[in-house]
């Protein structure tokens, strides 16, 4: 009999892609999830990622798995692992991953993501978050002014080193230098002082980049138009 396999969609951390563009804060550390140790196939060898950070409202950990066990085998041992208690996994599809499957247990949600190495191994990243223990989330974009309109893709803390940094991924309809003109204004008015403005050429036109300090804190903004508007990364740092 074929255990079930969970439902929900492992959205939020999806989303993040463990594409940890996590470079840049002004906000506190993080507190890791009281999750148990994440399983991994015998041989294998762990690194920490993201030992810190919090996820759009979410404390989270990554790993990173590097084994000579192939992908097929990989995802094989986490059905096994998860698959004799309910609610089992979750196995879904990834863009640039060969694999991906996922478990809740209790208060703690894992996932994993892995592919070939090229060398008839498996490259995979192991991530943990947990779920909050009462009350909402704080929204994310909390605490950043965000131009009318846009949406937040991704909104990483991290503390790393000493360093409190912050990452956030924006979408908008509006074009990159109405976007630029928009936190100007926006930063200029919080205290903060463009120490860089440029325009830089990119595949579907003029992108932005901007760079603004306020004491010790350093914030940079890069606007790149994507045919219906624009995306930004911003990133945040308080000791660059």
């Amino acid at each position: 009999m074929q255990p079930q396999r969970w439902s929900r969609r492992p959205s939020r951390v999806r989303r993040c892609a463990w594409a940890l563009a996590v470079v840049a804060g002004t906000v506190g550390a993080a507190s890791p999830p009281p999750c148990p140790e994440f399983p991994a196939p015998e041989g294998g060898r762990l690194k920490w990622v993201a030992p810190n950070i919090v996820f759009n409202g979410a404390p989270v950990q990554v790993k990173e798995l590097t084994t000579r066990d192939a992908p097929k085998q990989v995802i094989e041992f986490y059905r096994r692992k998860w698959g004799a208690e309910k609610p089992h996994y979750h196995e879904y599809q990834l863009d640039g991953w060969d694999a991906a499957i996922a478990a809740l247990r209790k208060d703690c949600f894992y996932t994993v993501q892995a592919k070939s190495d090229g060398n008839g191994g498996t490259y995979a990243l192991l991530g943990i978050s947990a779920r909050p223990d009462g009350g909402p989330l704080k929204a994310p974009g909390t605490g950043f002014p965000l131009a009318p309109g846009s949406r937040v893709i991704n909104d990483i803390e991290h503390y790393d080193g000493g360093k409190n940094g912050r990452t956030l991924l924006l979408t908008n309809s509006l074009a990159p230098d109405t976007n630029a003109a928009y936190y100007r204004r926006a930063l200029a008015g919080d205290g903060w002082t463009a120490v860089f403005d440029k325009a830089v050429d990119a595949p579907k036109g003029t992108a932005r980049v901007l760079v603004f300090k306020r004491g010790y804190n350093e914030t940079s903004i890069s606007i790149t138009p994507d045919g219906s508007g624009s995306s930004l990364l911003v990133n945040s740092v308080d000791r660059p």
